[in-house]
């Protein structure tokens, strides 16, 4: 199907769920794409931090858990005094802190750094008249439960001193069983990933009849990385338990065209018609820190997604929209 058009109030359901909402932001360690600078000293800069209407981030800069303003930080500069000192290895790549940005730890100490944007996150939720941004908690109006806001919406823990429920379920361990079934945790839905970082053949989708790509195909990298993020357990119905991991993500391509880095989440379902792992991010039509351009009339927004089937088969797309509301699939990867 070469597009879809999407009623208005359809698409405004896409991007509440982060279909093409904006969750943008983060680089790779050699490709000319990825836009980085290189460190031996300094703290790293804080990216984007709170709640800046349904578009914003919790997680603050680094070392930040303040709000974040709708347009987020300037993104990272470097890593710190000495990556070595810090306890990273060479070669390794590490977390800003910031929810976008990432390094390399090079031999000699130094760290090398994206320098993304960090415009943008997946839409919050509200609770008790109050508007929160993705992944900021907060006390339940209990004073007992912690809650969360979830990909899903709001999600609270169910400590023994209330019998009070809202939401799904905000997990205090990784090792919290989701249902009845104790071996579906969290750290389970982590360890069993086929694959976290992995590099595919990128197809352009050249043969569209509205608005077709020009680019030769390339190659992209893609990683997601578990960074001490929550885990939300939802089950909607007996049988139906899914668990909801908060997670960092990477989509390079070789090209420079893509360079993002996403705060967002990983999905498992306990049962149901496949067996995968699911990921879903998005970025406003101005939010790329890569150099892609949609070349089409009133672009508005991009959609990123991917599936890891437990075979270790990983498929994922990228999409975005034109004239407001007409979906378009800009190319595509098959890995292994």
């Amino acid at each position: 199907m070469p597009y879809l058009q999407l009623p208005s109030k359809l698409r405004c359901s896409l991007f509440a769920l982060g279909f093409v909402a904006a969750i943008s932001g983060c680089g790779d360690d050699s490709s000319p794409s990825d836009a980085s600078s290189s460190s031996t000293g300094g703290a790293p800069s804080a990216g984007g931090g709170g709640a800046g209407g349904t578009g914003a981030q919790a997680g603050g800069g680094a070392g930040g858990t303040g709000a974040s303003s709708a347009t987020g930080g300037a993104g990272g500069t470097g890593g710190g005094a000495n990556c070595l000192d810090d306890g990273y290895v060479a070669g390794e790549r590490y977390s800003l802190g910031d929810n976008c940005n990432f390094c390399d730890c090079n031999a000699d100490g130094s760290s090398s750094c994206t320098n993304r944007s960090c415009d943008s996150s997946a839409g919050g939720c509200s609770y008790n008249g109050v508007d929160h941004a993705y992944a900021e908690r907060f006390p339940s109006t209990d004073a007992c439960n912690e809650c969360v806001c979830a990909a899903s919406g709001l999600a609270c823990t169910r400590r023994e001193c209330t019998t009070k429920e809202e939401g799904a379920i905000l997990v205090e361990s990784l090792d919290t069983p989701c249902g009845d079934d104790p071996t579906f945790t969290a750290q389970a839905v982590l360890d069993g990933l086929p694959v976290s970082d992995f590099v595919a053949p990128f197809a352009y989708q050249t043969d569209g009849s509205l608005y077709p790509e020009s680019l030769p195909d390339t190659t992209v990298r893609f990683r997601v990385v578990y960074d001490g993020g929550f885990a939300v357990c939802r089950i909607p119905n007996p049988g139906q338990e899914a668990f909801d991991i908060e997670v960092l993500a990477e989509w390079i391509t070789a090209d420079g065209a893509f360079n993002e880095g996403f705060h967002t989440y990983l999905r498992r379902n306990a049962g149901g018609f496949t067996d995968a792992w699911y990921m879903a991010m998005s970025a406003p039509a101005n939010g790329l820190d890569g150099s892609y351009n949609p070349a089409c009339f009133d672009p508005n927004g991009f959609g990123f997604s991917v599936n890891f089937d437990a075979t270790g088969v990983v498929d994922g797309s990228v999409s975005k929209i034109c004239e407001a509301d007409i979906l378009l699939t800009v190319g595509s990867f098959l890995y292994p």
